[in-house]
């Protein structure tokens, strides 16, 4: 049995070098930023985090469960599925552990 996942990793690296592939220029600070969101409205028990540079450029965006498998060529279209992945993998969050109020976070 394959561990449960505690971390989602992004890539958002950009390459500066024309012509070159990255995840960032091929979307993945939207999917991101998608990921992040899903993941607090769903209150899935797993930490979302960006990255710079798995090494998967020619294959990005990439994704990276942590313990797990690389997400290669991730488009935004498949984030609802990732995150139907992680919640069944992962479950959720008790309310309580959702954080303060946000009325308690400052502005």
């Amino acid at each position: 049995m394959q561990e449960r996942p505690k971390k989602v990793l992004t890539c958002v690296n950009r390459r500066f070098h024309s012509g070159e592939p990255s995840c960032a220029t091929r979307g993945s600070l939207a999917i991101a930023e998608a990921i992040e969101e899903g993941v607090r409205e769903r209150r899935i028990d797993i930490v979302a985090e960006r990255y710079v540079c798995f090494g998967q450029c020619t294959k990005g965006p990439t994704v990276k469960l942590v313990p797990g498998d690389f997400i290669l060529g991730t488009t935004l279209d498949m984030v609802d599925g990732i995150l139907d992945q992680l919640e069944a993998a992962c479950g959720t969050k008790a309310e309580e552990d959702a954080g303060p109020p946000v009325h308690l976070l400052g502005s």
